[in-house]
């Protein structure tokens, strides 16, 4: 709303206004263009969501999103290290997805002796075997993508898996296979879909646009 200057004032108001925009060194902003950088800046991506293949053996599917170009792989490495704890003669959780670079901690929350023994999958390489104390924690870097199987040799029933990623846009799927992802920045990705079971394993190459992106990601043959 505007308010109308009574008329005794309008000779000095409007001298007012011309010493104030002679004195000003600062270019005036109409505000458009500041609106529009941080519209640009807070711009969210696109939510990628859909359905992978449920959960066999316990062990939900993981999605993994790989760009087409590195820019759009650009994600700092998170500082909160993921966790593997035991307990219960179990390892929480069963499957941990963490981003290749990030610490690991390997806890033991239960007076009973155990250890972790993680093995990659493909290679069949020990990467370590360690008691895990009942305070404290044993701390671990996984340098490269790689999936890897742990176990406990004290309890040959505690099993586990971990999953390691370049890829800042990847997710565990729930028992179900739903799963979503956010601000993921539009391009084309090849999308990688791991299970426990290898028929259930799958690649695609999607387009991620709008909004939203739903994909439905029925197991196929890989390549």
């Amino acid at each position: 709303m505007t308010v109308p200057l009574r008329p005794h004032f309008l000779g000095l108001s409007l001298f007012g206004a011309i010493l104030v925009l002679a004195c000003s060194s600062e270019p005036q902003s109409s505000g458009e263009a500041d609106l529009t950088e941080n519209a640009t800046q807070t711009s969210p991506g696109t939510m990628v969501h859909g359905t992978a293949p449920r959960a066999s053996g316990g062990f939900p599917s993981v999605v993994i999103l790989a760009a087409e170009t590195d820019a759009d792989m650009d994600s700092p490495i998170p500082t909160e290290p993921a966790v593997m704890d035991q307990y219960n003669t179990e390892f929480h959780p069963g499957l941990l997805l963490v981003r290749a670079g990030q610490k690991v901690l390997f806890k033991n929350s239960e007076d009973t002796l155990h250890n972790v023994h993680v093995i990659d999958i493909e290679t069949r390489d020990t990467a370590f075997n360690v008691a895990t104390p009942v305070t404290g924690a044993f701390e671990y870097v996984f340098e490269s993508p790689a999936i890897y199987d742990v176990s406990c040799g004290i309890h040959p029933s505690m099993a586990a898996f971990i999953v390691v990623t370049d890829s800042p846009y990847s997710v565990t799927a729930d028992t179900n296979g739903t799963f979503s992802l956010t601000n993921v920045p539009p391009g084309t990705y090849k999308v990688t879909v791991w299970n426990l079971d290898p028929s259930r394993r799958s690649e695609h190459v999607v387009a991620v646009e709008g909004d939203a992106t739903e994909l439905t990601l029925d197991a196929m043959p890989l390549g």
